[in-house]
């Protein structure tokens, strides 16, 4: 007798859609996967899917929709020092340098778009009024787009849960899953 376990894989075809998570289909042969690990920068001119995971921290996603060019920064903080150890931890100094790189690639700040993920909330606190790091974060991120002049077209912020995003630094597009 020649016993072979079944070996259960999973179908998405069988979940109802409500069910299946928009990030599913984000990564595909045409991109080479780039994990943003918080507190880091990264953009580039080839086709990459950036993916990072994010709660109160925010991810600003720039691309320049005439040359192709993408790229994305994972910030934890809206401000700190610029000499310190890791310093684009802190968003005074990742937005900025994030752009930098951006027009170093050959982007162009007049056809840059920004999409920006998380900033969300604690579900549960500790102390009563004040402000959250999170909305901080995206009050900041606003700001530096403001300051700039660059176009925000995609934004899910806020709540309560973290999101998973991925974004393809060719085509702009940008996928987020609530946590």
């Amino acid at each position: 007798m020649n016993f072979k376990p079944k070996t259960q894989s999973f179908n998405p075809a069988v979940l109802p859609m409500e069910y299946l998570p928009r990030v599913l289909d984000a990564s595909d042969d045409k991109h080479a996967r780039h994990y943003l690990i918080p507190g880091k920068i990264f953009a580039a001119a080839q086709p990459f899917a950036i993916s990072t995971i994010v709660g109160s921290g925010v991810a600003l996603c720039l691309w320049d929709s005439d040359h192709g060019i993408g790229g994305a920064n994972h910030f934890i903080l809206p401000e700190g020092p610029e000499d310190s150890p890791n310093a684009t931890r802190y968003a005074n100094v990742a937005n900025p340098a994030l752009l930098k790189r951006m027009l170093d690639l050959g982007a162009q700040l007049n056809s840059l778009e920004a999409r920006i993920f998380g900033g969300s909330l604690p579900a549960v606190t500790f102390s009563t009024g004040g402000e959250y790091v999170g909305d901080r974060n995206v009050q900041v991120v606003t700001h530096f787009l403001k300051m700039n002049s660059i176009r925000l077209v995609q934004s899910e912020v806020g709540g309560t849960h973290g999101r998973k995003l991925v974004f393809h630094t060719d085509d702009g597009r940008a996928w987020s899953d609530q946590l």
